[in-house]
C-alpha cells in the first residue's frame, strides 16, 4: 500500500479521538507497529492482531471501532488466559537482557544487531497492545459486574477491588533507595525509571541524593493501602483487574529497562550512521535497515498502520477539532479531598523537578518517573487513566486527592494557576482567573 492508501483505510475509521501525549520518536514507533502484528501476538499465546493505529503531535488517539474488533478477537480466550500472558511477560525480561549484553559482545554488522534489538523490543511491544485490549475488555465487564454487589461509589470501589498485590519496579527502587547501597549502584540499576521514552536521561546522583533524603524522612509517616472486603461473586474479576493494573506498569518497565541496558549498543548503531544516540531516536528502524536515513522531526511527524502497513509522514494526519480552555473541569475521582495550589504542568519526567511542595501535578499521565514529583505534591489531576491508571494507584497509595480522565487538563491550565482541586465532587478549577 501507498502512504496515502494506508491513510484511507485508518480514517475510515472515522471515530478517532484524542487519546494521550507520550514522547515517542520514529524509532520507538517502529516497535509499536510491529507489536501489533499477528506474529508477536502469537509469541505471547494470543493469536490476535491490533487493526489500526494513529500517532501525530506526540499523542495516541483512539478508535473505539478499532478497539471493539481488538476486543472481538480476545473474547476467543479465557479469563486465564490474562495471568498466562502476564507470566510470559514476567518471564521474558531476564533472557531478553541476556541477549542484549549477547549483542554488545558479538562481531555483527551495526544492521544485525538492530535487528536483533527490534526484535527484543518489539515483542515488549505486543505486551503494551495487549493490556490495553483486555483492560478494554475486562473493565467494561468489571463495571457491569460490580454494581450488582457493591454499593455507595461504585467507581471508587472498583478501584479500590483493583489495587494490585504483585509489587513493581518502583517499590523495589525506592526499598533500595532508603538503604544504604552507595547511590551510584541504585542509579545503574534503577535510573532507567526516568527514561521513559527510550531515549531520555535517567536520573542524576543528586536527584537520588535529594530523593534519598526525603524518602527517609517522610518512610514513618507512610500509610499502607487497607484493603476493602471482595465480594465472594467479584474475586474472579477483582483478581484479573488486579493482575492487568500490575501489567500496565510491568510492560512498560521491561521495555525501558531493556532500552536503557542497550543503550550502549544503540549508540555504537547510531554513531555508524553518523548519529548522536539521542538523534537516533528520530529514525525509523525499517528505513535504518535499508539505509535510507530520513529523519522524522520530533513532535512533528505522524504515525499511521494498517493490518502490516506503516506509514510516517511529516505532517499530521488529520486535524483536530480545537480544545477550548476552560476555568473549571470535571472527572473521575481517583481519590477523595479538596486541596488548593499552584499548577505545574508536567508533560514528561524530564519536567518533574518543578514540582515543589504542595503544587498541584497536572500531566497528561503518571508513571513510575513521576513519583519524586507525587511525592511532593498536595494533588494530581490527569488527562487520561481509568479509575485503575497509575495516578489512582499511587493517590490510593499516598492518601492525596486525585481526578483523573479530564481529556484536557494540561491544554486547560497553565503554569502558576491557582487551583481548587475538589476530589469529592471530581472539579477542578481556577481561583485566580487571569
Amino acid at each position: 500500500m501507498t502512504k496515502e492508501q494506508i491513510k484511507k483505510k485508518v480514517l475510515a475509521f472515522n471515530d478517532w479521538e484524542f487519546w494521550f501525549n507520550r514522547p515517542f520518536g520514529a524509532f520507538l514507533m517502529s516497535c509499536f507497529k510491529g507489536g501489533q502484528s499477528r506474529k508477536y501476538m502469537r509469541n505471547a499465546g494470543v493469536d490476535v492482531e491490533w487493526p489500526a493505529i494513529l500517532f501525530q503531535n506526540s499523542a495516541w488517539f483512539k478508535s473505539e471501532k478499532v478497539w471493539n474488533i481488538f476486543e472481538a478477537e480476545l473474547k476467543k480466550y479465557g479469563k486465564d488466559k490474562v495471568f498466562e500472558v502476564v507470566k510470559y511477560c514476567e518471564n521474558y525480561a531476564k533472557p531478553a537482557e541476556k541477549r542484549i549484553i549477547r549483542i554488545s559482545k558479538i562481531s555483527a554488522s551495526p544492521k544485525e544487531k538492530l535487528l536483533e534489538l527490534y526484535d527484543i523490543f518489539t515483542q515488549v511491544a505486543s505486551f503494551i497492545w495487549l493490556a490495553h485490549g483486555m483492560e478494554h475488555l475486562y473493565n467494561k465487564i468489571l463495571h457491569e459486574e460490580a454494581p450488582k454487589y457493591m454499593t455507595g461509589d461504585v467507581e471508587k470501589n472498583i478501584g479500590d477491588i483493583s489495587f494490585p498485590k504483585k509489587k513493581n519496579a518502583n517499590f523495589y527502587f525506592e526499598q533500595v533507595l532508603k538503604s544504604n547501597l552507595s547511590l551510584e549502584k541504585v542509579r545503574q540499576r534503577f535510573g532507567w525509571i526516568k527514561a521513559r521514552g527510550g531515549f531520555a536521561d535517567g536520573f542524576s546522583i543528586k536527584e537520588l541524593a535529594v530523593e534519598r533524603n526525603r524518602l527517609k524522612a517522610e518512610s514513618k509517616k507512610d500509610k499502607k493501602f487497607v484493603r476493602p472486603r471482595i465480594h465472594p461473586k467479584l474475586k474472579d474479576l477483582a483478581a484479573i483487574a488486579q493482575e492487568l493494573v500490575y501489567f500496565r506498569t510491568l510492560r512498560t518497565d521491561i521495555l525501558f529497562e531493556l532500552m536503557w541496558i542497550a543503550r550502549p549498543v544503540l549508540t555504537e548503531i547510531a554513531k555508524s550512521f553518523g548519529l548522536t544516540f539521542k538523534e537516533l531516536q528520530d529514525y525509523s528502524i525499517f528505513d535504518l535497515v535499508k539505509g535510507e536515513l530520513e529523519k522524522y522531526e520530533y513532535e512533528k511527524f505522524s504515525a499511521i498502520s494498517y493490518g502490516k502497513e506503516l506509514a510516517l509522514l511529516h505532517e499530521p494526519i488529520f486535524f483536530e477539532k480545537a480544545r477550548v480552555g476552560r476555568a473549571e473541569l470535571k472527572g473521575a475521582v481517583a481519590f477523595e479531598g479538596v486541596v488548593s495550589g499552584i499548577v505545574k504542568v508536567v508533560m514528561t519526567a524530564q519536567e518533574i523537578e518543578k514540582v515543589n511542595m504542595g503544587d498541584i501535578l497536572v500531566a497528561p499521565t503518571t508513571a513510575p518517573s513521576f513519583i519524586f514529583g507525587m511525592r511532593k505534591a498536595a494533588a494530581f489531576v490527569t488527562d487520561e487513566g481509568g479509575i485503575t491508571s497509575h495516578a489512582a494507584i499511587v493517590a490510593r497509595e499516598m492518601k492525596k486527592p486525585c481526578i483523573i480522565g479530564t481529556k484536557i487538563a494540561t491544554k486547560v491550565f497553565k503554569d502558576g494557576d491557582l487551583v481548587e482541586v475538589d476530589a469529592n465532587k471530581g472539579i477542578v478549577k481556577i481561583i485566580n482567573p487571569r
